[in-house]
Formats: structure tokens, sequence, C-alpha cells
């Protein structure tokens, strides 16, 4: 799994994300996306578990990162639900294909954090480097 940091922003949330693979950076992509939204405060068993599929495609890598999220931020923010576990994911150069776990959100065991309205293009470019991938997101909140 890859890393993200926080990286200061003035007036949104800036995360730099790295990876060794694209499939990793998409994962990590989707966890920094809840850490920003959600915090844990207590362990116990996922609430209300189902299965997502989710196929995105996009023009240029960063067009099928950004419907990713997306479709992420959608579940959460209109049905309640957040990332438990990424069953499978595939990742080429123009489409995303993965089969996610989502659990209801439960306020006994998160915190809210932040309010993301969007994801953003801005600064985003994926890139492949010497030490794998990285890119930056900024999140709208």
């Amino acid at each position: 799994m890859g890393k993200f940091t926080f990286v200061p922003h003035t007036a949104d949330v800036a995360v730099r994300v790295q990876a060794g693979s694209l499939k990793d950076l998409f994962a990590t992509a989707a966890k920094a996306l809840f850490a920003v939204l959600v915090a844990k405060k207590a362990n116990g068993p996922a609430a209300g578990l189902a299965e997502l599929k989710i196929e995105k495609t996009g023009d240029t890598l960063e067009d099928v990162l950004k419907a990713w999220l997306d479709e992420l931020l959608f579940e959460f923010q209109g049905n309640g639900r957040m990332l438990h576990r990424i069953k499978s994911l595939s990742v080429g150069e123009d489409a995303v294909s993965a089969c996610v776990l989502l659990c209801d959100f439960d306020r006994a065991s998160y915190d809210f954090k932040d309010e993301i309205k969007a994801v953003t293009y801005h600064e985003m470019k994926i890139e492949k480097g010497r030490r794998g991938w990285q890119t930056m997101l900024i999140f709208d909140v």
C-alpha cells in the first residue's frame, strides 16, 4: 500500500499520494479521501456491509482517478456508505474497474471530520518516477 501526506493549502485540503504501482496509487487515494471525511473513534463490526462494482472510464489517468474518487464520494454523501475494503481493483490508462465493500457510516464508530464538496483537477497530475507513482489531490472543502 502506498502512503499519503497532507500538504498545507490556503483554502482546501491538499494531499500528496505516493505508491509503488498505479493500482496502489488509486487505493491509497481512496484511503486519503476517507481520511479527510471521517476519523475512527471506536472499534466494532462494520454495519450494513454492501458490495459495489465500480466501472469508470476517462480520456486520461487523471480523469479516471477523479471519476473513481467521485464515485466513492457520492456513495458517502448520497447513500451514507463509506469504503470498508477494496476487494479487487484494476487500473488501466483509460479505465478503472473495482469491486468494493462499503459499510454504513456509523456515528458510534466514526466522527465526521470535513465535508468535501468536490474532488478537483487542480494540481492533479499522475506521474511515474523512479520510486513509483505519485499525484497531488486537492479536495474542495
